[in-house]
């Protein structure tokens, strides 16, 4: 069958002709270039660099510049369709403090700069967004060269600082009350996709001063309200003997009342995650899934979180875990068995979620519709092969604040950028 295919595909382009002998000759010197060749021109049958879903058209935000905005479930666009993205002059593998991270803001088509950062990574920017609940004024992290610390700002449209607190931010309460946040330091050590640069010789503190911070951004009190050293003792395992602990990807509920977080530790005996919910006070802790795999999460509602992870006896998947209860139901049969980066529409009807590059090279867009059980593919994007590891592009899509624009972030067209795609028209007619 793929002999008959590649000799009619030969015929009608003889440009594969020259790539089956490109291909021939890389066999011996990079496997890598070679299966991807391989894999995207002569199997997959992918000739372009993106294909967009009928009817839709995507839009770069900066469109001659490097943009991105950084993590997923995180609207770039309040409700005055104003957008802020982040820009660097070159892409580098791996930002150093000397590398200024810009912050802007688009609005009516003209961007403009409203300040710089140089604590930041390529996965998750500087965790910049608009500060609920109003959503007219920015926050992103920042590094204090003066107390040495890592501090999160607040900056009105024009550029003009209104405050800094002591502590970066992960995830901020929707309500705007408190943020919370990690230890950027550990996460540099241990996973350096997603800790900052701007430190020389980090000397971590020990587990029982070491966890979850909370910031009240009324008066910019910061406190530990979760420590690891209380992580590694519920529910403890041989496993984590000898490890080496951390905690990342915090999200808090829509009503701001419990937050959900992955504990993560590596041992000898290899690698752990495990999920687990708490109240705004860092109290009631509840393991809701571990520990062989966590990835990406989302609240659907203040007690429903939808996870991609493993349940024992069922395999990975997307599956609807309830807070505080052993309740884990698959989403859907229809959604990939692959990882991938959710989020939920305000009006609860949609999932929108990704994938991460096939062996061709190339990233989906997905939207799932809750009621109808049915998945629409809105575009698939060619990510370079360059972009890997901490460099990797992530579609990490996100929904905007309008309900009909979504963003996501791709390098098929050769360089990291930031879009934009309306799909009001598609959500309409797909009710």
């Amino acid at each position: 069958m793929l002999k008959n295919r590649l000799k009619s595909y030969i015929k009608q382009k003889p440009s594969l002709l020259f790539i089956v002998k490109k291909i021939s000759d890389l066999i011996r010197k990079n496997y890598r270039v070679a299966f991807y060749l391989l894999s995207r021109y002569l199997i997959r049958l992918q000739f372009h660099n993106q294909r967009l879903r009928d009817g839709l058209k995507i839009d770069s935000v900066l469109p001659d510049g490097v943009s991105f905005f950084g993590y997923y479930n995180i609207s770039p666009g309040n409700y005055n369709n104003e957008i802020v993205f982040c820009s660097v002059n070159e892409e580098i593998n791996h930002p150093t403090p000397n590398n200024k991270l810009h912050i802007n803001i688009k609005s009516q088509s003209k961007s403009r700069l409203i300040g710089t950062t140089n604590s930041w990574n390529w996965q998750q920017g500087c965790m910049l967004q608009w500060l609920p609940p109003k959503y007219e004024q920015i926050i992103f992290n920042d590094y204090d060269s003066v107390s040495g610390s890592y501090v999160c700002k607040i900056f009105n449209k024009e550029g003009g600082l209104i405050g800094k607190f002591k502590g970066p931010t992960s995830n901020i309460s929707k309500c705007g009350s408190y943020a919370l946040f990690f230890n950027y330091d550990r996460l540099s050590t241990i996973n350096p996709s997603y800790g900052y640069n701007c430190k020389k010789d980090i000397k971590l503190p020990p587990d029982d001063k070491d966890g979850i911070w909370k910031i009240d951004l009324s008066t910019g009190v910061s406190y530990l309200i979760i420590t690891l050293e209380q992580l590694k003792t519920l529910n403890y395992s041989k496993t984590m003997d000898d490890a080496v602990h951390k905690v990342n990807h915090i999200d808090i509920n829509p009503t701001g009342t419990r937050f959900i977080f992955i504990h993560r530790w590596r041992s000898p005996m290899g690698r752990f995650h495990r999920l687990i919910s708490a109240d705004k006070h860092g109290k009631d802790l509840y393991i809701l899934n571990g520990d062989r795999m966590t990835s990406h999460c989302c609240w659907y509602d203040d007690q429903t979180i939808i996870s991609f992870c493993h349940i024992e006896g069922k395999g990975d998947g997307y599956y609807i875990l309830t807070d505080k209860t052993h309740s884990r139901k698959l989403l859907s049969e229809k959604l990939p068995k692959e990882d991938g980066h959710p989020s939920v529409s305000t009006d609860k009807k949609w999932l929108l979620t990704d994938t991460y590059p096939d062996s061709a090279r190339m990233s989906k867009l997905l939207l799932y519709n809750f009621q109808k059980d049915k998945i629409i593919e809105l575009g698939r994007f060619y990510q370079p092969l360059r972009y890997k590891n901490a460099f990797r592009i992530d579609l990490h899509p996100k929904w905007g604040l309008d309900r009909k624009n979504i963003f996501f972030e791709s390098g098929h067209n050769g360089k990291r950028q930031l879009y934009q795609m309306n799909i009001g028209n598609l959500l309409h007619n797909s009710q």
